[in-house]
């Protein structure tokens, strides 16, 4: 694969690792200010977006078998971009709503994980496995090419924990946040479209 086709991929695999540890961090940050930041919040919090994962990953590898290419990688990556970028209008409302249910707080925080962020993770579970397809050139050297993905995905993953934990929440408020992370992926998109068009001229 051409150097470029490569760099493209391990920006697009860092920065949705990026995204990920983020909006998972930004998710507590959502949920406390109903439900504190208790282990039931985050243990929550990360059983849905591992689940949302598995499934996204067990669907683009189904998706890359049929086709792994530049166009499939920016539909599926705009979804969670736009849902991201879109929670502020809708994050808070969904919260107060199921709040006002007064269901027992267990349940609610994993309702509210999942009607907030399993969706989304789906999507950007769904795109490693294309990546991967995309970076495997020789069918010999699939391996590589996966550990490659994954390596540069959890680079991103370490990167987007610190960061936000770090100085984005002490920075911005948690919509500022949010709008950041939707920008990151929306870079994502940008990245496929920029460079397929590059690609169909030459």
């Amino acid at each position: 694969m051409h150097a470029a086709n490569k760099s493209i991929l391990y920006a697009i695999a860092f920065l949705i690792g990026f995204a990920l540890m983020s909006y998972e961090i930004l998710g507590v940050r959502v949920l406390s200010p109903y439900y504190g930041s208790s282990i039931y919040v985050w243990g929550a919090i990360i059983s849905i977006f591992l689940s949302g994962l598995a499934l996204g990953y067990e669907q683009g590898g189904k998706i890359a078998d049929r086709i792994a290419d530049l166009n499939v990688l920016r539909k599926i990556i705009l979804i969670p971009a736009l849902l991201i970028t879109t929670f502020p209008v809708y994050g808070q409302p969904v919260c107060k709503l199921i709040y006002a249910l007064e269901l027992d707080s267990r349940a609610s925080v994993l309702l509210l994980s999942i009607i907030l962020f399993f969706i989304p993770c789906i999507f950007l579970g769904s795109v490693i496995p294309i990546l991967v397809k995309m970076r495997a050139v020789d069918s010999q050297k699939i391996g590589s090419a996966a550990g490659d993905v994954y390596a540069m995905s959890t680079a991103g993953s370490i990167t987007g924990t610190l960061v936000t934990s770090f100085f984005l929440i002490s920075w911005l408020s948690v919509p500022k946040c949010f709008l950041l992370l939707g920008m990151f992926l929306i870079a994502c998109w940008l990245l496929c479209v920029l460079f397929q068009l590059k690609s169909s001229k030459e």
